[in-house]
């Protein structure tokens, strides 16, 4: 029996990054750089760890049942959010958000970040399909990327692409 319930862990963690997210939204409308800057770092923090143990452990799992060109997708995704997350702690890190990034902003978070732990959650819907063994790497998995502890865009310069390589993985990219 895994130490943790995995549906439940991934649930746990991707509700929390909605939750953190739509904070984001309405701070950056609200124009405060300084408290969307530290929401985007706690951010950081929660999602290296995740974002490592899905491309890892989780999605590697799973493709079994949704196919490589669905895991090629969820890269090209995590890409993109990294893409999104240096370009936002950029203009953050500026201390002031314009009038016209308090509107494109939210925007870019709802449709390009948003989005993912949505679908994501309902990647769990395979997951009771997955074997007693696979449960039980992935909740493995899942404690040691989080011991660990690498924040995203940590996580996104220095192991990503290597591991992306070993596993003989590549990223579909996204328009």
């Amino acid at each position: 029996m895994p130490k943790l319930d995995i549906i439940s862990e991934i649930k746990s963690d991707h509700a929390k990054v909605r939750d953190i997210l739509l904070e984001l939204i309405d701070t950056v409308s609200k124009r405060d750089a300084i408290r969307a800057l530290e929401i985007l770092l706690s951010l950081d923090k929660l999602t290296g760890p995740h974002f490592r143990w899905e491309e890892e452990s989780f999605y590697p799992a799973h493709v079994k049942l949704f196919g490589r060109q669905y895991l090629e997708y969820l890269l090209g995704v995590h890409d993109r959010i990294v893409k999104r997350g240096k370009e936002l702690a950029t203009i953050l890190a500026k201390g002031e958000i314009t009038e016209e990034e308090s509107e494109t902003l939210p925007e870019v978070i709802r449709n390009d970040v948003l989005p993912h732990p949505i679908e994501c959650d309902g990647i769990t819907l395979l997951t009771s399909r997955l074997s007693k063994d696979d449960l039980e790497r992935m909740a493995e998995d899942l404690e040691r990327c989080r011991k660990e502890g690498i924040p995203l865009l940590e996580w996104a310069e220095t192991i990503k692409d290597k591991v992306r390589v070993e596993k003989g993985f590549k990223a579909k990219a996204l328009s």
